[in-house]
């Protein structure tokens, strides 16, 4: 078997995690999950425990909207090098900016106090996940870049090993240092352990890459797509994006909720529509629209030519459905934990430790379980497990009293999500790399990123709303409800593949 080949056997492919280019995974998948936990759930609980009400909460998960719209600025990162830092190379340099730049908010987060302040610190957590997404968009093209195809599945792996264990220390560690200590030092222990995604990135070696510069694209490619770019379609997008910034603010406006964090989202979507609407009608801006269409074009309309596009909006509408059940049910996690009587410490036990632990026992098994059913087979199987989970979840609502329920439903629910996530979430990052052509890897994987985290995290941040209006147990079949159009999908999915395994000759002729 050469160095490069994957091990067959469960036991033996635990040897394909200390590979070079697997292995840093480790480590950029540990710095790449410290930030996410900060500015999201670990967040809501300080904001719970601060004293803010649920639905300002469910809001500030909008702050999420950073990693669903790092599409817009993942062009600029494949394609731009930094001044000073890009003499380390273009992934490393924009990985060391991102990684500083996660620093610095967690350290600005951890100085200030939610209370005193709602909307000042919805913006520092903004901008720490803004770094984080960047962090985010060069990990990911690293991972896809640095190993054989035949690795993916140990490579997804071995980010989510490295994430989860993250999500160990910020979750349950940056949890029991809140309770014992402050939140102060719950943010600067985070802060601290990034050093250790700083020191990988020092260490790693820029990969090989073939990016898709402008002296590499044919100029009728270029003409033929403009051609089909009109601004009508930018203008009524424009104006949709203004009547649901409308409908979706009045109701904060009367009830005297903060709308900054529906603002700031809102209001950087209608700018890049804006910005785009100029580009394509104002003839001195051709030079900006021909690098807008090799850098985002291109990378679209590669994907429709590599897989024909019958086959490619089912792909691109399964990532898109498939994270809709597990992003809806997780932001409201920590809350229902605490509305359900549970401490922060059993919280922190049961749900950051065993948890994760398990989570991690999903991701090593499931870097087995692509390579022996494949992509499809092992997400539908964590898909539906996930909505085996949340209908658990909606059980444990139902047993709500003067006193918490025992501790045990609370483990028996984790159990199961947490498992069903390792193997859902491995399963969907390696089918999401299969898919990236290595010309334009950090464009589209952020475009994947984009189509499954924008809908799912805009329908998620209404869930403080939907719980105060149906409680906890509607709530979460609601969640494992919505996980149908992504099974669906995937058999779609599956038959399409056997009917093309059929069709072709065994020969290959």
């Amino acid at each position: 078997m050469s160095n490069t080949e994957p091990r067959t056997g469960f036991f033996a492919s635990i040897a394909d995690y200390w590979r070079p280019g697997v292995r840093e995974m480790l480590f950029l998948g540990f710095a790449s999950g410290l930030p996410l936990p900060m500015v999201l759930t670990t967040l809501s609980a300080r904001l719970r425990l601060s004293g803010i009400d649920r639905t300002t909460i469910g809001l500030f998960s909008l702050v999420g909207l950073a990693y669903s719209m790092k599409f817009l600025w993942s062009p600029i990162v494949d394609r731009a090098r930094l001044p000073v830092l890009g003499g380390m190379g273009q992934r490393r340099g924009w990985l060391m900016f991102a990684q500083l730049g996660v620093i610095v908010g967690l350290l600005l987060m951890a100085l200030n106090e939610p209370s005193a302040g709602a909307q000042h610190f919805a913006l520092l957590a903004a901008f720490t996940a803004f770094c984080s997404a960047t962090q985010d968009i060069v990990v990911d093209a690293y991972r896809i870049e640095s190993v054989d195809a035949k690795l993916l599945g140990s490579s997804s792996a071995a980010y989510q090993i490295g994430y989860q264990v993250a999500l160990i220390c910020s979750g349950a560690l940056a949890l029991l240092m809140a309770s014992h200590a402050g939140w102060w030092q719950a943010y600067v222990m985070i802060a601290g352990l990034l050093l250790i995604g700083v020191a990988t990135t020092l260490r790693i070696r820029e990969p090989q890459r073939a990016a898709a510069g402008d002296p590499q694209v044919d100029r009728a490619l270029v003409l033929e797509a403009a051609e089909h770019m009109r601004p009508a379609p930018l203008l009524i997008g424009f104006l949709v994006t203004a009547l649901l910034w409308f409908v979706l603010r009045a109701p904060l406006v009367a009830k005297g909720d903060s709308t900054l964090a529906l603002d700031c989202s809102f209001g950087a979507i209608g700018l890049i529509e804006l910005a785009l609407l100029a580009v394509l009608s104002l003839p001195g801006l051709r030079a900006a629209r021909d690098k807008l269409i090799v850098s985002v074009v291109l990378p679209v309309r590669d994907i429709g030519l590599r897989f024909g596009w019958r086959l490619a909006i089912p792909m691109l509408l399964l990532i898109v459905t498939y994270r809709l059940n597990y992003t809806t049910m997780g932001v409201a996690a920590n809350t229902f934990y605490l509305d359900m009587g549970y401490t922060l410490d059993q919280v922190a036990a049961v749900s950051k430790v065993y948890g994760v632990i398990l989570t991690l026992v999903g991701a090593i098994y499931a870097g087995w379980l692509v390579r022996r059913l494949g992509f499809m087979r092992s997400m539908l199987l964590g898909v539906v497990l996930l909505s085996v989970a949340n209908l658990f979840y909606g059980h444990v609502g139902t047993l709500a009293g003067a006193t918490a329920p025992s501790v045990w439903w609370l483990a028996a629910a984790i159990s199961i999500d947490n498992v069903a996530n390792g193997i859902a979430g491995t399963a969907f990052i390696s089918y999401m790399s299969s898919l990236t052509s290595k010309q334009y890897t950090a464009t589209q994987y952020a475009l994947f990123g984009t189509l499954w985290s924008l809908p799912s995290k805009t329908i998620a941040s209404q869930w403080g709303r939907i719980v105060d209006a149906i409680g906890y147990p509607a709530f979460f079949v609601y969640t494992a409800v919505i996980a149908f159009p992504a099974v669906l999908l995937i058999l779609w999915l599956m038959r399409m593949e056997a009917a093309r395994k059929r069709a072709t000759p065994v020969d290959g002729t």
